[in-house]
């Protein structure tokens, strides 16, 4: 079971695909066809699985559909694919650059949770106040170091 029970076996957030192969015509915008189950995650594996006639992993990749009818080139292409492409670039800074994401806060306060001795060999530890993306990224660094540096020296052969 994953997060909040779940199983695999239903379908989660949609999620928008980008196909890229050099057998994929210039400009094609693949759909799943009329009557078929969308695709999922497992619809890339199914279509290595279909290909090249390889067992099915779970019953979720057996029941996928593929991809593989978008593959429609028999040979591939040679063109460049980003020529006459510009890159946007934004007209104003990004005013959450230093924002610390959830995922940062959330790891941080599972690095804080690590068993590093401190200088008496007590491992109780307070996370500090933490405001910024760059405060996040020096304290779980920081942190990490320290606690992969206390297994290596209690792993250490003694001399």
């Amino acid at each position: 079971m994953g997060e909040d029970n779940f199983d695999f076996k239903r379908f989660g957030p949609r999620v928008p695909t980008l196909l890229i192969s050099p057998l994929i015509a210039p400009g094609t915008v693949f759909r799943v066809p009329a009557g078929a189950m969308s695709l999922d995650h497992t619809s890339i594996l199914k279509t290595i699985e279909t290909r090249w006639n390889l067992p099915a992993l779970t019953a979720r990749d057996a029941a996928a559909n593929d991809i593989g009818a978008v593959l429609t080139l028999t040979e591939p292409r040679t063109d460049d694919p980003l020529q006459g492409v510009t890159v946007p670039v934004a007209a104003v800074a990004n005013p959450d650059e230093d924002k610390p994401s959830h995922l940062q806060q959330v790891h941080a306060e599972l690095v804080s949770q690590l068993p590093v001795p401190d200088e008496k060999g007590g491992i109780h530890h307070t996370m500090p106040v933490l405001t910024t993306n760059s405060d996040y990224k020096v304290y779980i660094r920081e942190r990490t170091a320290a606690w992969q540096s206390s297994r290596q020296r209690s792993v250490a052969p003694a001399h």
